[in-house]
């Protein structure tokens, strides 16, 4: 199958529908169809073909949307790349997987090395362009369509290779298990560089939905206007803007009063933060745990019991979760172990790494790095990473425990809990804190003491005005942990 069919198909069934909104810029979908093949008419011109990768260098404007489904309908494999990246980041990343071309923006640097680069220095669509001639989609069994980065580019970077069928799997549970549908008007406020950026926008373009654009950075306060005048009936956003949501609204009721479904993804919504945004930001938050690699493992609605609020939901539709010992032997419910899943959308391997696929890769399950487990419901439970795992005296510490208790306290804003090299003890419990009042380390141990056992109580706290993150937007815990080494 190839993905950009769909959109030939909805530029004839509702020519006049609108695909994307974009602040001041809207095109329908027989536009947006036309569009894509003038991108694809570019590609050509550049000399890509079907199975070359092309790396998307783009703000989060319509052309990087419409490129996204150009490269795809050649039968291209699109490569992600963050804009904020150095021009060495870029030429790396684009040489290690052979890439043939690197798209950027107009004003941005030229990417040196031995990739080509093509500049966009005009619009792609709009009411007066000619329609240019039909492109054919590629086809193909397993055809490629992207190499979907899940992390910054510090050491080897790692590429799961997807293809449509496993985006149209993926398709499938935001369907099903998060509601989306064609009569959706869906707000994506992250950059299009995150894979769930991505993979949302082209999931409700695909059912012939309306995608609405409203990338950062904007003031807080806008975001809220934007997504409420925009008439938006779902929407996708990371955490941390759950909490500065919370923090910014200042009326009665939630600040989305009309959102159907708000989707939370990419890291951990605690239960505190959760029970004060369905309240605060939207009446339906969907938590939703996945990878860029795995895709959709589970999601935790509103509906769920509330015993079952410190997980991170019911495993989705056509999903299938293991929990493993070190010798791949599954383990009963509610015991912890290595998380491995699968489903019609999971890659099977890492291009061009074949030690990283052995590591993450066995038999088409995928090995998140997560340590949780599975209770006799259905309900998925994560207790910790397995790099994070901190080894106290022989005991097992699972820092995201003592993250969501510190969470619960009314002053702390953000925190992260790491192991640090210990004489005594091999590692001890150091918790990184981001505080909106003042308060000190003595305040906090004795909150956790009350609540943790002894020996989970953070030692160390250090204070932060913020966290460092990864280029996906999830808190840096080596960061820290090297911060606090040197």
């Amino acid at each position: 199958m190839n993905l950009s069919d769909m959109l030939r198909n909805h530029a004839r069934r509702r020519p006049m529908h609108p695909a994307i909104v974009s602040r001041g810029r809207e095109v329908s979908y027989a536009q947006f169809d036309g569009a894509v093949d003038t991108a694809a008419h570019f590609l050509l011109e550049a000399g890509i073909r079907q199975g070359d990768i092309v790396g998307v260098s783009l703000k989060d404007t319509l052309e990087h949307v419409i490129f996204l489904f150009g490269i795809a309908r050649l039968g291209a494999i699109i490569l992600p790349m963050d804009r904020r990246w150095t021009a060495g980041e870029k030429e790396r990343t684009a040489e290690h997987f052979q890439a043939k071309l690197i798209l950027i923006d107009e004003g941005d640097d030229v990417v040196q090395g031995n990739v080509p680069t093509r500049r966009l220095d005009r619009p792609l669509a709009g009411a007066s362009r000619a329609r240019p001639s039909l492109i054919e989609a590629a086809q193909g069994e397993n055809l490629p369509l992207v190499l979907s980065l899940s992390s910054g580019t510090t050491g080897r970077p790692k590429g799961p290779l997807l293809t449509h069928d496993n985006f149209f799997a993926r398709f499938l549970i935001y369907y099903v298990s998060l509601t989306l549908t064609e009569h959706d008007r869906f707000a994506c406020a992250s950059p299009l560089y995150f894979s769930g950026s991505r993979g949302f926008s082209m999931c409700i373009l695909y059912a012939g939905a309306t995608l609405v654009l409203l990338p950062p950075p904007v003031p807080t306060s806008q975001l809220i206007r934007e997504i409420n005048d925009y008439r938006c009936t779902s929407a996708f956003i990371v955490p941390t803007m759950v909490r500065r949501l919370m923090d910014a609204h200042q009326g009665e009721g939630p600040c989305f009063p009309k959102l159907r479904v708000l989707i939370s993804t990419g890291a951990a919504l605690f239960p505190e933060d959760r029970e004060k945004a369905l309240k605060r930001v939207a009446s339906n938050i969907l938590n939703f745990y996945g990878s860029a690699e795995g895709g959709g493992v589970s999601v935790l609605a509103p509906h769920h019991p509330p015993e079952e609020r410190n997980s991170v939901g019911q495993i989705v539709f056509g999903s299938n979760v293991r929990i493993v010992d070190d010798n791949f032997n599954d383990l009963p419910p509610g015991q912890i172990g290595r998380i491995c899943y699968r489903s019609g959308g999971t890659a099977t391997s890492f291009l061009n790494d074949p030690e990283a696929s052995a590591k993450s890769f066995r038999d088409g399950w995928y090995f998140p790095g997560d340590l949780g487990y599975v209770n006799d419901r259905g309900f998925v439970y994560i207790t910790g990473r397995e790099k994070d795992l901190i080894i106290r005296g022989g005991v097992n510490i699972y820092p995201n425990e003592i993250e969501s208790i510190l969470l619960g306290h009314p002053k702390v804003s953000e925190v992260a809990v790491v192991g640090a090299p210990s004489a005594e003890f091999g590692e001890e419990v150091v918790a990184f804190v981001v505080s909106s009042e003042p308060i000190d380390g003595e305040e906090l141990r004795d909150y956790c003491s009350i609540r943790l056992a002894p020996y989970k109580v953070p030692r160390i706290f250090r204070f932060l005005q913020d966290v460092p993150r990864t280029s996906v937007g999830k808190i840096d815990k080596q960061a820290l942990k090297r911060g606090f080494a040197s």
